[in-house]
């Protein structure tokens, strides 16, 4: 296989059925295998897993694993994604937090439910479908049982109808403090890197003070690539890493494979100038 710095196609950020994606992390890694990707991580949100399959099958296709997980945080009531790369996935502290992670989204998942049967639809039912798929439940979870039982045409429907910030199913996330979610994955061996940072509703003033307080608070890398981003949002985030001292990650954000415009890999490249973050990581 390739030296680190000649591989052709990264791709760390990608969910499986152990959270909110469509494949287990077994047929995840296949697809993978399929579409060329030579280093792969799992990042699925709040759990690890999927991870100790997603590695065994990856040794057995020729594809360098990276295990990782996605950690859902908190900044000035905003939720923030942040990636946790080459964390330990045995690591106690680590699996005693995402346990309560788990247990905030079980708790908030039946309040938005109860909040949608007072809107008339059958919360206690769309509440069961969810919690019968495999995985932590999410909201991408409810959107798409609201789908099939027929309450709304499309996952986007849910959300600007009942599940967006304002509406009448929609409960506040009770996420920790983005500092406290980093010292996580700094005490698992990890890696932290500040996911899609192009993606949350923020001022320009805000957004750099995100980074200041991501960077102080011991996060390494941003995700300079992630799913279906533009150039501009590309070269934008890129600039974000060198100003802030950052290393820059690349990553699909793949959930399913009928969301054809976000394959796994999809041409995945660094602009120039930003330091690779497997440089430092990648064995």
């Amino acid at each position: 296989m390739n030296p680190p710095g000649e591989l052709l196609n990264i791709d760390l950020h990608t969910h499986s059925n152990c959270s909110d994606g469509a494949l287990s992390p077994s047929q995840l890694v296949a697809r993978a295998a399929a579409a060329g990707v030579e280093v792969l991580a799992l990042t699925d949100h709040d759990t690890v897993a999927g991870l100790e399959q997603a590695d065994h099958s990856a040794g057995g296709l020729g594809i360098r694993f990276v295990p990782g997980v996605e950690i859902s945080a908190a900044w000035r009531a905003q939720s923030i994604h942040v990636l946790g790369l080459w964390i330990d996935p045995a690591a106690a502290q680590l699996r005693e937090e995402l346990d309560l992670q788990a247990e905030r989204r079980r708790t908030r998942m039946v309040k938005i439910c109860e909040r949608l049967s007072k809107a008339g639809l059958p919360g206690a039912e769309l509440l069961a479908a969810v919690q019968a798929q495999p995985g932590l439940p999410t909201r991408a979870h409810l959107a798409h049982a609201m789908v099939a039982g027929g309450h709304v045409g499309r996952a986007d429907d849910a959300f600007r109808k009942y599940l967006g910030a304002g509406k009448s199913a929609n409960v506040a996330a009770d996420w920790p403090a983005l500092d406290v979610v980093v010292g996580w994955i700094r005490a698992a061996g990890g890696v932290a890197t500040l996911a899609h940072p192009a993606r949350y509703t923020l001022s320009a003033g805000a957004r750099r003070q995100l980074l200041v307080d991501f960077v102080a608070a011991g996060g390494a890398a941003l995700e300079v690539v992630s799913g279906g981003n533009g150039a501009q949002h590309v070269e934008a985030v890129a600039a974000m890493a060198v100003k802030h001292g950052l290393m820059g990650s690349v990553g699909s954000d793949f959930h399913d494979p009928q969301l054809t415009w976000n394959p796994l890999g999809r041409s995945l490249k660094l602009p120039d100038g930003v330091t690779p973050v497997w440089h430092s990581y990648l064995k």
